[in-house]
């Protein structure tokens, strides 16, 4: 320190006068460094936004909304509200049944989607394949794995008649509905007289077939009635509709990275697409069955027999529109070869609460089922027969996650299980 000239200043003074301001702005520069890492690290961690192409929006656009159900020209009661009552009360009586233990409600239970949760029906005794639930069926075209019934009307009947099922004859039908004065009471309402039935009227008769048909359209009439709320995804759907695909609360960000999947690189939507989240036609994609034998049951080349030669079809003297466009399609359809072992595309919609799956009830859950069209280990094939258009999807453990996610959000509530 120079003590002689107070206004000299020394070089070591000069250095402790600087070494403050220098120190906070080295601070500050450390504060703004921790700052600038904490927002890329969140960024970094943030989800990053789940982009549409045009074409992937187009595409889930035309899976919803599900529309009211039709009516069923073929069946004149089909929006009839008496009828459905009346349909409601048979659907749930066990009395239409050889020893008054079984009903439609056996295989279709409410508290199970209308399904069953077996892999293969049981009525009176063991059926031969898995039950399909009838919410939202009145959309279908086809009815039956194998589509041997055109109307839901007619898909009614077929249980009665079942040895396996409900094991009647037509005839006894119409006699247990006459000793029942409320369904009698019902029907006479509704259809007017019932024919008169005794142990000498023959089991098929005009009057009988044509009452028989009756019963089957008021059961239709109430089958019309059960459907389901919008689901998740149909209600992020709309959402899309207005421009925006961001997640929600009940449609994450895992479910719209499944529903890319599924009609993108996944393709379901090639056979399940839609509003009912099905091609309602008929495929072999070779599931393996349960106890790994070869497949015996002939599906929809057999099913277009029994069509045909059905009295109860679209085209018949039952129907209430015989030369409509339904009876058209009908008397159009062949039987062919390649239609060994095809069944009927199942619709998605409440696919997660109608375990199990396929035709037999072979595949116990969705995870089961995705990773059979990951690997299509096991598969089944029949030469000429197996459906060409699969090829393993080799999803990863992610896109797995996500396609079930998706799939999950395809279930609505049930709007009237009365």
């Amino acid at each position: 320190m120079n003590l002689g000239n107070p206004h000299s200043i020394s070089k070591s003074d000069s250095i402790n006068n600087t070494s403050a301001p220098n120190r906070f702005l080295s601070q500050r520069a450390q504060v703004t460094l921790v700052i600038v890492l904490l927002i890329a690290f969140t960024l970094w961690n943030m989800p990053q936004p789940i982009l549409l192409s045009d074409q992937e929006t187009r595409q889930l656009l035309t899976l919803g909304p599900l529309p009211e159900p039709p009516l069923d020209p073929t069946n004149r009661w089909s929006g009839n509200a008496q009828a459905a009552n009346f349909g409601h009360d048979l659907f749930f009586s066990t009395s239409l049944s050889l020893n008054n233990s079984v009903s439609c409600a056996t295989c279709h239970k409410p508290e199970l989607y209308f399904t069953d949760g077996r892999d293969i029906a049981m009525g009176l005794a063991l059926g031969d394949r898995h039950t399909q639930g009838v919410l939202n069926a009145a959309h279908h075209k086809w009815f039956h794995w194998d589509g041997s019934e055109d109307s839901l009307w007619s898909q009614a009947l077929h249980p009665f008649e079942s040895a396996n099922e409900m094991g009647l004859t037509r005839a006894q039908v119409i006699e247990k509905i006459a000793s029942n004065p409320d369904f009698l009471s019902q029907y006479q309402g509704i259809f007017g007289p019932l024919p008169q039935v005794n142990s000498s009227t023959p089991q098929e008769s005009d009057a009988i077939d044509r009452a028989f048909s009756n019963v089957g359209k008021a059961i239709a009439a109430y089958e019309r009635t059960l459907i389901t709320e919008p689901s998740p995804f149909d209600q992020w759907l709309e959402q899309l509709r207005q421009g925006n695909a961001q997640p929600t609360n009940s449609f994450n960000a895992s479910a719209i990275r499944g529903a890319k999947l599924f009609v993108g690189r996944a393709n379901c939507i090639e056979c399940h697409n839609g509003p009912l989240f099905s091609d309602d036609q008929f495929h072999m994609i070779g599931v393996p069955l349960a106890n790994n034998d070869l497949p015996t049951d002939r599906g929809r080349i057999n099913g277009v027999v029994e069509l045909h030669v059905d009295p109860f079809n679209t085209a018949g003297k039952y129907s209430d529109d015989p030369n409509g466009t339904r009876a058209k399609i009908t008397l159009a359809t062949q039987s062919e070869p390649a239609q060994w072992g095809q069944f009927r595309t199942p619709s998605l919609r409440n696919v997660a609460n109608t375990a199990p799956y396929m035709h037999q009830g072979q595949l116990n859950t969705l995870e089961q089922v995705i990773a059979f069209y990951s690997t299509l280990d096991g598969a089944i094939s029949l030469d000429h027969h197996s459906e060409s258009v699969l090829k393993p999807l080799q999803l990863s453990p992610q896109e797995s996650r996500d396609l079930l996610v998706f799939l999950q959000s395809l279930s609505g509530k049930i709007a009237n299980s009365n």
